[in-house]
């Protein structure tokens, strides 16, 4: 048996993506709006303010344009964001309100983070650019947040 120091995770092509605005938040993640990406292998990438980091999920639905997800469960890949550490996240998502509720877990913390918020879809028909990075994307589809801002108006 050998021991490999490096896995190699290909990243999939963008399925869907969510914009998200949370009402409640992780203190030590307080930031407000995220943009996350589903990808056809069951990888994902998250971007936000302060995030920029990928991971794998799993969801209980299938995922398209015409059937936003309804349960799915995220592991982070170790990154800076988790301080070189991973987490996990359960997202429940309402189809009728948009709003989510989502529990983090971190490791050695055996209670986990509860937060919530609003999603909505982001329309994927012109592609999208993970490495454009936050500030970009979030100007490309300033639409979709202005409209979950009403729903959900600055925390704090």
């Amino acid at each position: 048996m050998t021991t490999r120091d490096t896995v190699t995770i290909p990243l999939g092509a963008p399925i869907a993506a969510q914009a998200l605005r949370y009402t409640a938040m992780y203190s030590a993640k307080p930031f407000a709006e995220a943009l996350l990406v589903y990808r056809d292998n069951g990888t994902y990438t998250i971007l936000s303010p302060g995030e920029d980091h990928h991971g794998c999920y799993v969801s209980a639905t299938t995922l398209d344009a015409d059937a936003p997800p309804r349960h799915v469960a995220f592991m982070s890949w170790p990154s800076s964001d988790w301080d070189a550490n991973v987490a996990a996240h359960t997202l429940t998502f309402a189809p009728d309100t948009g709003a989510f509720t989502q529990e983090l877990r971190l490791p050695g913390q055996p209670v986990p983070r509860a937060q919530h918020g609003f999603a909505a879809p982001v329309d994927l028909s012109g592609g999208i650019d993970t490495g454009a990075g936050w500030d970009v994307l979030r100007a490309a589809h300033v639409a979709v947040f202005d409209r979950l801002e009403l729903l959900a108006p600055p925390c704090g």
